[in-house]
Formats: C-alpha cells, structure tokens, sequence
C-alpha cells in the first residue's frame, strides 16, 4: 500500500510551478550489464595439420610450419584478450583464420582428424567439447560480442560522445549475437542456445536505448514529452526481457535478474514523471485544454504512481544482496526520490482526489523514436596463412584428389611446326588452376596420359596453381619440345571400376526388359 502525504504548504502559482521541476542529476546512473568471455583449454594442432597436409595435399608440410604456429600463437592470444579495440581485433584476427582452417583442414563429412575443442559456459561454467570447428567458431564469435559489451559498459557515461560510442559497441554486439543465431545450430553449451542469444540480443539493444537516452537527458533536458516516449519504451523493453526470462526459465546470475526488473520499475516511474511535466508545460502553454483543478490531480496522480514504483524499486534492491552494496546505485535512486519530492512539493495542499474518484495513470503504449538498428558485425580481411596450398576454392579440405604425377611431353619433328597447346595435342579454360578441356585421340597428350578435367599445379619446375591461361601458353610457348607438367586429377573425373557381379545384374535387367 503506498502511504498517504500530507502536504502543508501554501499553493504556488503556474509560472513557479514549472520552474521548480527538477532533472536527475547526469554525473549518476544505473550500471549496465557487461558478459562474461567464454574461457576455453589450450589447443596444439600442429601434428593433426601437418599429418593432414601431407596427407591430403601431397605437400611437405615443413614449408607451413610458421603458418601453423603463428595460427597456434593467435589462439593462445585471444584466449585472454584486453578489454579494449585491440582485444575485438585480435578476436577478429583469429575468428578470420578459422574460416581459412576449416576451408583446408576440415572436411565436410567431419572426418575427424585428431582435434577436439572444449569451451566453457561463460554463465554455468560447464564445459562443452566438439571434434567440430563450429563450436570454436561460435564461441569466439560471443566472446567478440561480449567484449564489446563489456567495453560499452565501462564507457563515462556524462559525456555525449562516450554515450554515442557505447550505443554503436551494444548495437555491435546486438548484431554479432544475432548473427550467431542466424549461421549456427545445434549448440552445445546453454549460453549459445538461440533463445538465450535472443535475450542478450535485446539486452544489447536496450542498454543502447539507454545510453540513447541518457543523451536526449543531456542534450534536450525540457523535451518532456520525448522523455516521456522514451522512458516509456524503455520500460517496456526491460518488462519483455524480463517476461523472457522467467517464461522460458533461464537462470541468470542473481545480480542480472533483480537489475533488469528494477531498471523496468525504473523508466516507470521516470515515465510517469516526464508525464507530469509535460501535462503542465502543455497547460501553461494552453490553459484552455483542461481546467487547473484537473491538471493538478492528473499531475498529482502520476507522481504518486511514480512514487509507488520508486519504493518498488527500493523493495528489489533490498532482495539482492550484489544490489544493495551498489553505492550508486542508491544515489540514482536517491536522485529520483528527490526529484518525485520536489515535484509533489509544488503542489497545493488543497488538491485532494475527490471521494470515489479514480484518476487512470495508465500510459498507452509509445513508439520509439530512436531509429537503433543491429550493426552488422564487421570482422576485417586477413591473408591465407595457406596461400601456397593453392586456390582455396579448389585446393581445400572439401575436395579430394589423386596424388599429383609427373608428366614429359615431347613433341615429334613434323609437330614442332606448329605454336600453342594443339602442337602437343590438348587445350585449356578457366584459371587458377588450369584445366584440361579436350585430348586429342593419340596425340602427344593422350600417349602421355593427360585427361579431360585434369589441373595443371606445376609447369615447368614452377608452381602453377595461380597461373592463368595466358600464363600456361607463355610457359609452353618457352619450353620448346619438350614440356614438363605436374597434374592431378579431381575425384570426380576418376572412373570407378565396375564389379563383374555389377555387369550381370545389368545384363539380366536387360533380358527381362526384352
């Protein structure tokens, strides 16, 4: 039950009324919620992808071992990251390289090839392990998020240009965790289930609502009415996460439950109060509207709303135990007690609900009119640690192969008459790598073993899987009569042999067709 005021001062006039309406103060607000990094084991995977190359490139895999290292170094670095831009962009370092790692090493069956990644909940603390690098991906891709959370959280939020920084790292972060949601299924861990991410995402974009607000405090202090709207959506904004929260029962930490409701009971009883003032700068303005008598206790009603949700507010602080040690916490809290006093000591002492009256301060659902979109995550370029392997678009974990074989072509007097590819009975297309398009039947090509499909990796004692057709021409076009390739051989272009007990089922068909 709220308790009743009795107010004993002498009744104020319109003008000094609207002066006295005070604003909270700007060097005081309420903290916001940074998250936690996913922590993660130390993982060597020098052997699994030096096996693999040798394996599966038919490549010596010393010529990579900087390449594997240094991919080992930027993991072990962006296990501990600092809480800054630099930490984003050794995340984003790193988040780039996976995706070179799982085009080479990581095939689309999920063969396993010796790795197992084990992250830990950055909520429960339980861990998490996969054979896939789908799990490394996803969870760099929160602590990228959560970075940016934690960076928005600690920004000075008296100063405009710090308030605008930190909308653009929630607005960030509110798009990284949606992008989570959109690329990855199945996760294993409870803090990347899609509708937790759905929770973080409008935390994300409520925290920037607020910092969004916190300038229009600062920048338009008598807009009363957009206050109005913007607290209101505010409070409705943290109501839904909090409604999420227990309706799909996820368990928080104790600190970020009773904050998300307090900050709900919060913009309420702000909202009401920015009601108030704008009820009586729009009656000063035109006292036609309404009679003064009416507005008073319309004014008077709303504050004592706003009165009920500030000694709700306290009621929420006082249940959790992190909250009440919050110093300030309690002087925001403080500053809007102050402010909801000031403004019901401006009222005359004679404004009394009328008996059986009831004054509706229900507020009708607002639209913001801050347009706070999610940023699209921006991760940056980085180069392929393994260029050498070939063209990743060919050359990747995804294909396969037959182990690359040398071939000598020599051409015959009466062929060395002629320039280009025809002279030694074969022509090309596409580029990087070169492709065999067409044999001629017993030419030096066909005698030599060339086939439709075949890529040419080495011309010549030259590495060739980047050349071009122009480049392959020039190469033959030098090498005179005798011609030295590197090829192999797609999986697809392979002929399977056909089983004896294959050739008489397909023969009985036959006859029974007949």
């Amino acid at each position: 039950m709220m308790k009743s005021i009795s107010l004993k001062i002498f009744p104020i006039s319109n003008s000094l009324l609207y002066g006295l309406f005070v604003i909270p103060r700007h060097e005081e607000y309420l903290p916001m919620i940074p998250l936690g990094l996913k922590e993660t084991k130390e993982v060597d995977f020098f052997e699994q992808f030096s096996d693999f190359i040798l394996e599966h490139y038919s490549v010596d895999p010393s010529n990579f071992e900087d390449s594997i290292l240094d991919l080992i170094d930027t993991r072990q670095a962006s296990r501990t990251p600092t809480r800054d831009q630099a930490g984003v962009e050794l995340l984003c370092k790193y988040y780039n390289l996976l995706y070179y790692a799982e085009r080479r090493f990581f095939p689309v069956e999920q063969r396993n090839i010796g790795l197992f990644f084990e992250w830990f909940d950055s909520i429960t603390g339980e861990p998490s392990c996969q054979k896939t690098i789908a799990l490394e991906k996803a969870s760099i891709l929160f602590n990228i998020a959560a970075l940016y959370t934690q960076i928005g959280a600690k920004t000075d939020r008296t100063k405009v240009d710090e308030l605008n920084y930190a909308v653009d790292c929630f607005l960030k972060a509110s798009g990284i965790f949606q992008h989570i949601i959109e690329t990855f299924t199945n996760a294993p861990s409870f803090d990347l289930q899609p509708y937790v991410l759905d929770i973080f995402v409008l935390l994300m974009r409520s925290q920037a609502h607020e910092c969004r607000f916190k300038v229009l405090q600062m920048e338009n202090s008598t807009d009363y009415e957009r206050l109005f709207i913007e607290s209101n959506c505010l409070m409705r904004e943290y109501g839904k996460i909090h409604y999420d929260i227990q309706l799909n029962g996820i368990n928080l930490p104790a600190c970020w439950e009773a904050l998300i409701p307090l900050k709900t009971e919060f913009f309420k009883s702000l909202s009401h109060v920015y009601f108030a003032k704008n009820v009586a700068k729009t009656e000063l303005q035109n006292k036609d509207a309404m009679n003064d008598k009416n507005r008073l206790k319309i004014i008077k009603a709303h504050l004592q709303a706003s009165q009920s949700s500030h000694e709700e507010i306290l009621r929420l602080q006082r249940m959790c135990r992190e909250l009440r040690t919050k110093i300030k916490i309690s002087k925001v809290l403080h500053d809007l007690e102050e402010c909801i006093c000031n403004e019901m000591y401006t009222l005359p002492e004679n404004i009394n609900d009328d008996e059986g009256e009831i004054i509706d301060t229900t507020i009708k659902e607002t639209t913001s009119k801050c347009n706070l979109v999610n940023i699209a995550p921006d991760f940056g370029k980085v180069e392929d640690p393994f260029k050498e392997l070939g063209p990743i678009a060919v050359f990747s974990a995804r294909r396969s192969w037959s182990a690359p074989r040398s071939v000598r072509l020599h051409k015959t007097d009466y062929q060395t008459k002629s320039n280009g590819t025809e002279e030694f009975g074969f022509c090309i297309k596409s580029n990087s790598p070169v492709m065999i398009s067409h044999v001629d039947i017993n030419s030096v090509a066909d005698l030599g073993g060339l086939k439709v499909g075949d890529f040419i990796v080495e011309i010549n004692g030259h590495d060739a899987k980047y050349y071009t057709q122009a480049e392959v021409l020039e190469n033959i076009r030098i090498s005179m009569n005798t011609l030295d390739l590197k090829i192999i051989t797609p999986m697809q272009f392979i002929s399977k042999p056909v089983s004896i007990s294959s050739k008489i089922i397909s023969l009985l068909n036959k006859l029974f067709e007949n």
